[in-house]
């Protein structure tokens, strides 16, 4: 037993002496469920999400829901957009239609001038959207109705008391409003003057008294949707999700290849090639350009594959499409180099490569949006060149954008590249790995 007991103690001081497996263990898990819980913990909805905002209308309603937009925590209202010329515009409908367009924003709300009047029975909205995030559009969508649903009852119950006066006369017109909200007083917990002298400002008495009339009031919403992007798309969802799938496992091969360094060195291939008139810079150019290729390779054929089993139009953008996926598989290829210059050995590089691959892919949007993630994480998400990759396949894949359009992506992942690339050589230079 004593033996048992001492070999039981050895794997763990083999376990605790090997940071790679601690690491794959413990931190990496930590770190995902921390992720997933920032995103799908209960009771709180995503923050700061850009909303384009048009009200035409000078109805209380109306002013009353821009109101309640601007103080939710959940959008921030979009109202003015610079022009050619540099100048602040408020937005009118068309205007605010083409900033959906052009992928400012995903989606726009307009308050049309008709939105609700003294005869109305309905709210009108229109609601213009680019459904490149499907599930950003549905959580919009339901909170604006949401909000809108909730100031319903108090307007319906001002406009319900005018309409009585205006048909009835002054005096009969005030006898039936009192006679109906003494009715409503008997049944619900509410007094004759909380209904009569109501304001637009507290909507508290008829919410509260009319929790059970949600059929009747949602059939007083008129919410107008037109889809302004993506129509054409055969497969939407397929669409968008093959960029982040294709990074996640470019990311994994590159660094495999990357790191395979460590086994050239291990096995006698580099002494050998070292051997020869070869430099240490022209092995690294070798790796670093057949990596690359290896990347375009791999998400040409990831793509293909799209086409051929889910119908995703790859060549109508052809040529935009292929700068993405160079610059990307740059990036890619700069990242495994990083991995095998600053590790020791292959097993660390492996180790590092699957905490900060999988990170990278969840914060990044390869495997949800990253709307729905804390604003801290989505800044940090902005950082990494899976977010910006996955956004320039979607830029020229569902929006069909031009080179103009596509080029801040390409300047920012060409822009990692090079960083990653410098520092990478610098410290091969340095003659740790051979």
């Amino acid at each position: 037993m004593k033996t048992i007991y001492n070999l039981f103690k050895k794997e763990y001081r083999l376990f605790w002496n090997d940071k790679v497996s601690v690491s794959l263990t413990f931190i990496v898990p930590v770190f995902l469920i921390f992720i997933f819980g920032s995103i799908f913990k209960g009771g709180s909805n995503p923050t700061g999400i850009h909303l384009a905002f048009v009200n035409n209308s000078s109805a209380p309603i109306a002013k009353k829901l821009e109101k309640t937009l601007d103080t939710m925590k959940t959008f921030i209202l979009i109202k003015y957009f610079t022009n050619d010329e540099g100048k602040k515009v408020k937005f009118d409908t068309n205007t605010v239609k083409d900033y959906v367009r052009k992928g400012s924003v995903s989606s726009a709300l307009v308050i049309p001038e008709d939105a609700y009047t003294d005869t109305s029975f309905s709210v009108k909205l229109k609601f213009y959207y680019d459904p490149k995030n499907d599930m950003e559009m549905q959580l919009v969508q339901g909170m604006l109705q949401k909000t809108v649903m909730e100031q319903i009852p108090t307007v319906l119950n001002k406009s319900m008391q005018q309409q009585a006066k205006k048909f009835l006369g002054n005096d009969s017109g005030k006898a039936f409003n009192f006679d109906m909200a003494r009715v409503i007083s008997k049944y619900f917990p509410v007094s004759v003057d909380e209904i009569l002298n109501q304001s637009l400002n507290d909507s508290s008495v008829i919410n509260d008294s009319s929790r059970g009339a949600g059929d009747f009031f949602s059939n007083i919403l008129q919410f107008d949707k037109q889809q302004l992007v993506g129509k054409e798309i055969a497969n939407p969802y397929a669409t968008r999700a093959v960029g982040g799938w294709a990074m996640m496992f470019l990311l994994f091969a590159i660094s495999g290849s990357a790191t395979s360094l460590f086994d050239e060195k291990k096995s006698g291939v580099v002494l050998r090639i070292l051997a020869s008139p070869v430099s240490r810079t022209q092995i690294l150019w070798s790796k670093y350009l057949y990596n690359i290729s290896l990347g375009i390779i791999q998400l040409f054929v990831l793509f293909l594959a799209g086409m051929i089993l889910y119908n995703i139009d790859i060549f109508s953008n052809f040529v935009n499409l292929l700068l993405i996926v160079i610059a990307g598989s740059m990036a890619c290829t700069s990242f495994g180099m990083m991995l095998a210059a600053f590790t020791k050995t292959a097993a660390q590089a492996n180790g590092w490569g699957t905490f900060l691959i999988l990170a990278m892919s969840a914060i990044g949007g390869a495997w949800f949006p990253t709307f729905l993630m804390p604003a801290v994480i989505q800044f940090i998400g902005k950082l990494t060149f899976v977010y910006w990759t996955i956004d320039g396949f979607l830029q020229v894949l569902w929006r069909g954008v031009g080179l103009i359009d596509i080029l801040p992506n390409l300047g920012i992942l060409l822009g990692i590249a090079a960083l990653l690339s410098i520092v990478s050589f610098i410290q091969f230079k340095k003659g740790h790995v051979f």
